[in-house]
């Protein structure tokens, strides 16, 4: 058995994220501010994988013009990259905005960056783009569900 086999041997348990998780999730999300993770989990946007116990991961979003969820960060931990947490990850997110009778979900990735072909492989069209100077142009993705 490799040590890949061990790591996906038990399912990691989607859920969430808690109070408990804020420590975590300043100390590996550099991309938001404290106060805002804060209110992020006291709002329900942020779904981290946990596996026995130990965050590995976590999906962050919000709502896009108001009223369609858009995901702002997918990351995995680097040990447990490569297994497919961020598929599940983004299942549980999708079926979860389904289920809240959510019709669409977005997401955006530079165009030099590999998740793009990842969220294309899951259903998701280019519905647009942003150009900021000095960067890669900012695909937008949508998924109707």
């Amino acid at each position: 058995m490799t040590e890949a086999d061990i790591i996906m041997s038990t399912l990691p348990v989607m859920r969430c994220a808690a109070a408990e998780d804020e420590a975590f999730l300043i100390k590996h999300d550099h991309h938001v501010r404290p106060n805002v993770l804060r209110q992020l989990i006291e709002a329900g946007q942020i779904l981290v994988a946990e596996d026995e116990g130990v965050l590995i991961g976590w999906l962050r979003w919000n709502l896009f013009w108001d009223e369609i969820p858009f995901m702002n960060m997918l990351f995995v931990l680097e040990h447990h990259r490569g297994h497919g947490l961020g598929s599940a990850l983004m299942d549980a997110w999708e079926t979860a905005a389904r289920n809240t009778g959510h019709k669409a979900v977005m997401t955006s990735s530079q165009a030099d960056e590999e998740a793009q072909h990842l969220y294309r492989k899951r259903g998701y069209v280019d519905c647009g783009a942003l150009l900021l100077p000095d960067q890669a142009a900012e695909v937008i993705f949508r998924k109707e569900l």
